[in-house]
């Protein structure tokens, strides 16, 4: 739009013939409709609060396939699949944005001509002046293409990572071979570089597990064999391996009214060993790591304290994410390839728990996580 040298408008869309200024071509009905419908290549419509549909953008009409016309007026169950229909998904989503103000939203949709595609977006609750409810924005992107490309690269990580575990199983057995003749012959240099290669064994163990871990999640396969546990007990084990691979910390733990968790034994396991070796990764040598557990009245709750570099505020949501590492890793130089944090949190998830995190940069961070407590 032209602007004037007195920093007027010129706007077809304001009440009289004359230069508009800026507010009254902002509040004018037909500049957000103009706005709305620029944005083709996103589905962008809202509904009342009982999900009826009152406006439909040309992005919505391309990927849905439906004119406005055919639309308003209908409940918007209209592009939800028969599946999420019966499970009430609909009507669950618009309780659930109403009540955080936001959701976000990842599933399959349909089209008029009944075909499915993957889309992601959010939902919104709309509020007048006055803050009173009056119903819901949708927007909504196709990422059929970006789903299908992540499916092709999970299996082929799967894949290559099966295909890996033979040579690495038989490089291991000749270690140990290896291994075993050296000490015979006291080679001290010798015996050290057998060491040396069992370590990176170890680690490129690690990383294998985790990206089949990775595919697991992504496929919706990470199964769990839940059983009662003490965690107290739980926790003096996970510490005391920990103990035996990094001796440079000292770890504390401190608990509160013994309780048993029900939960897969192994699973929280990894969650806990990844925190408490990420505490000493990230935090100087000689400083203390301290393991809490604790519960209310629904969860147990553990918690892992260090005082280390700590993370910003700007990075304490992206850390969970897949292949993310946070700027204090790469500064100083911290091994790793991302992936210990997300593992963790679908894990914890999966447990119908959460996962979060309080930190202040130079100061340490403190992770959590909670699972339900289960009575016997």
């Amino acid at each position: 739009m032209p602007q004037s040298k007195k920093g007027k408008y010129s706007s077809r869309l304001s009440n009289t013939r004359k230069q508009g200024t800026h507010g009254s071509f902002r509040t004018h009905e037909g500049f957000y409709r103009m706005m709305i419908e620029s944005l083709d290549g996103q589905s962008i419509f809202t509904t009342d609060k009982g999900g009826v549909i009152s406006s439909w953008n040309s992005g919505s009409e391309k990927l849905f396939g439906y004119k406005e016309k055919e639309v308003i007026g209908k409940n918007v169950s209209l592009i939800f699949t028969p599946e999420d229909i019966k499970k009430n998904i609909p009507k669950k989503e618009l309780k659930e944005a109403k009540k955080k103000d936001k959701v976000v939203e990842e599933r399959n949709h349909i089209r008029k001509n009944g075909s499915l595609f993957w889309a992601s977006g959010l939902i919104y609750p709309l509020r007048d002046e006055k803050k009173v409810h009056r119903g819901f924005t949708f927007i909504l992107i196709n990422r059929t293409e970006e789903k299908a490309f992540d499916k092709r690269k999970d299996d082929f990580i799967s894949t290559a990572t099966h295909e890996l575990k033979t040579p690495v199983m038989s490089i291991r057995l000749f270690a140990e071979i290896v291994e075993q003749q050296t000490k015979k012959m006291g080679d001290k240099i010798g015996l050290e570089s057998v060491r040396e290669l069992n370590i990176q064994l170890d680690r490129l163990t690690a990383l294998m597990n985790y990206l089949l871990d990775v595919a697991k999640i992504q496929q919706g396969k990470l199964k769990l064999e839940k059983t009662f546990f003490d965690v107290s007990v739980f926790i003096h084990e996970v510490i005391t391996v920990v103990k035996g691979i990094s001796t440079g910390h000292i770890i504390r733990f401190t608990k509160s009214t013994p309780k048993e968790m029900y939960a897969d034994r192994e699973r929280i396991s990894q969650v806990l060993t990844n925190l408490v070796s990420n505490a000493i990764k990230y935090s100087e040598k000689g400083t203390k790591v301290i393991v809490k557990s604790t519960h209310d009245k629904k969860n147990i709750i553990i918690s892992i304290q260090d005082f280390g570099f700590g993370i910003p505020k700007s990075e304490q949501k992206l850390i969970f994410s897949r292949f993310y590492r946070a700027n204090s890793a790469i500064e100083n130089n911290i091994s790793g390839i991302g992936l210990g944090l997300y593992v963790a949190i679908q894990i914890v998830k999966a447990h119908h728990g959460k996962m979060w995190v309080k930190s202040a940069v130079g100061k340490g961070s403190t992770f959590y996580f909670s699972i339900p407590i289960k009575t016997k």
